[in-house]
């Protein structure tokens, strides 16, 4: 936890782990072309909210926020790589964003405001970041990565001298 009693918390897409391993594969097949340092297999997922660092109080109202939310499960293929030259992230993601991975992040959204959450009013990209400071890269077809979603996941980010390490703290099923 940092501070105290607070938590560093974000929603996601949390791939299980049959996915999770053609993420890996087409994550090493992308950074082979790059440099940068590399997001660890384990790390991979997608932000749909990132809520910061969460006290008890609030924590509560973001549990219900997900529990409510009745969304539809859906498939996202995993079948592009990218880089952000500005910020320096190689990334991979969906050619195309299903209509229900959308109102997902925006009835996410909504459903956060009254806990003290406002969106983020840029476009949504949905992208899975497989290495940070890149500087270069080369990017290379992959083999397509097809994803079942089924569970909004709320995950807590622990921060240390060796980077990030997730833990998942809930998962609410898509219907």
């Amino acid at each position: 936890m940092s501070g105290a009693g607070r938590r560093r918390l974000f929603f996601a897409l949390w791939p299980d782990p049959e996915v999770r391993t053609g993420l890996a594969a087409a994550s090493a097949t992308v950074r082979a072309g790059a440099s940068g340092r590399a997001v660890p297999d384990e790390n991979l997922h997608i932000t749909l909210a990132f809520l910061g660092s969460v006290d008890a109080e609030i924590f509560v109202g973001i549990r219900e926020a997900a529990a409510g939310l009745g969304a539809d499960a859906f498939d996202l293929v995993i079948d592009r790589a990218g880089w952000w030259r500005r910020t320096g992230i190689l990334w991979l993601g969906p050619s195309r964003s299903p209509a229900a991975l959308n109102r997902l992040v925006k009835d996410l959204w909504t459903a956060l405001e009254p806990s003290g959450f406002w969106p983020d009013f840029r476009d949504f990209h949905p992208h899975l970041t497989i290495a940070r400071r890149c500087r270069r890269a080369v990017l290379p077809e992959i083999e397509p990565v097809p994803w079942p979603i089924s569970a909004l996941t709320l995950l807590e980010s622990h921060t240390g001298q060796r980077g990030a390490r997730y833990s998942v703290i809930e998962s609410w099923p898509l219907r």
